[in-house]
């Protein structure tokens, strides 16, 4: 308890509390202030250079403003200093013969105020473990340097660096529940060099992976599931392969190693096969076609059995194709049945 007299009181203090709790071998090292007039507390605030901050509340008790320090820390000891000058309650006298007991607030207290901490730091500020902030506002971890408004950097590979979420489940297991950004490594090519990864239980479930190529650019992308194996890649030249592993994807902008279902699949074509009807189109003779069939063992213009095993097939392409080949069957029964006609009136005669 103070000396500080609450009834009537206008006065500005500013009192230090310097000391060390063995019990969590921290030192505490506050510097609190507070306006006091009218039976208010008005902008009370704490700074600590120490490496506890204890909770610190204000109250009024039988006429004194008391300073309630909430803290069991076994074997806490610390000195109160404090002084003020100019005010009408700034006296000699109300800053002597302040007293102190291990207890709690009384029923009694009124105009009961918790005093926030504030530390504001001007410069380049370095806190341990290589934590910095500058004057411009970037925090850094593990660096001295920071590029940006928060900059976090490792000298250790395969290390998670931060974590984005975490759920309380499975938390003593590994690296327990949670959602991090993983720094791989650097150096080896075509392998990732930073994740996004979802653990469950200190299990390794889905990430993202981000890849490095053979230089400083050719990176890539894959998407891991289920145990942290690959299942979709993104390549260097925006190639999409799903279930293709490290297969190099080549010229396809999409490649699926499996089955796809779809209800709806719509293909653009340049061409169509509406030529066929052309009055200048030149009908195949169905002998030169026979002969063709015989030599060749597929149709005019339709890929070989070998040619789509090695080379696959063009939707669109062949769509058109194989409508080609009705639209040209089409004429032939016109014409067969033409003759037919021909022939029925021949035989009526």
């Amino acid at each position: 308890m103070t000396n500080l007299p609450s009834a009537g009181a206008n006065m500005m203090p500013t009192l230090f509390i310097q000391g060390f709790g063995f019990g969590n071998a921290a030192t505490i090292n506050i510097q609190l202030t507070f306006y006091f007039n009218s039976n208010t507390f008005t902008n009370p605030k704490a700074s600590n250079s120490g490496t506890y901050s204890p909770p610190i509340t204000l109250a009024q008790e039988n006429g004194k403003v008391v300073i309630f320090i909430d803290s069991k820390i076994n074997y806490q000891r610390f000195h109160v200093s404090a002084w003020g000058s100019g005010l009408a309650s700034e006296t000699a006298a109300n800053f002597a013969g302040w007293t102190w007991a291990d207890t709690t607030l009384f029923s009694e207290a009124t105009s009961i105020k918790t005093v926030p901490y504030i530390n504001k730091f001007d410069g380049t500020v370095y806190l341990p473990d290589s934590v910095t902030v500058l004057p411009e506002g970037r925090f850094g971890i593990s660096t001295l340097t920071p590029r940006a408004p928060l900059d976090v950097s490792t000298t250790i590979a395969d290390t998670i660096t931060a974590v984005l979420s975490r759920l309380p489940e499975g938390h003593y297991y590994g690296r327990g529940t949670m959602l991090g950004v993983h720094a791989v490594n650097s150096t080896p090519h075509y392998s990732p060099s930073f994740a996004i990864e979802h653990y469950f239980y200190g299990y390794k479930n889905s990430a993202i992976n981000f890849c490095r190529g053979n230089s400083v650019q050719g990176g890539f992308m894959t998407f891991s599931t289920n145990d942290g194996t690959e299942k979709m890649r993104l390549d260097a030249s925006g190639n999409l392969g799903i279930g293709t592993g490290t297969t190099t994807l080549g010229k396809y902008k999409l490649t699926v190693e499996g089955a796809i279902g779809a209800r709806k699949l719509q293909v653009t074509q340049g061409a169509w096969a509406d030529f066929v009807f052309a009055p200048n189109y030149q009908l195949p003779n169905l002998y030169e076609v026979d002969r063709y069939i015989k030599e060749n063992r597929h149709l005019p213009e339709i890929p070989t059995e070998k040619e789509v095993k090695e080379n696959g097939v063009d939707v669109g392409e062949m769509n058109m194709r194989l409508l080609q080949k009705v639209e040209e069957l089409t004429l032939y029964l016109i014409e067969q049945q033409k003759t037919i006609d021909e022939l029925k009136k021949i035989i009526q005669r």
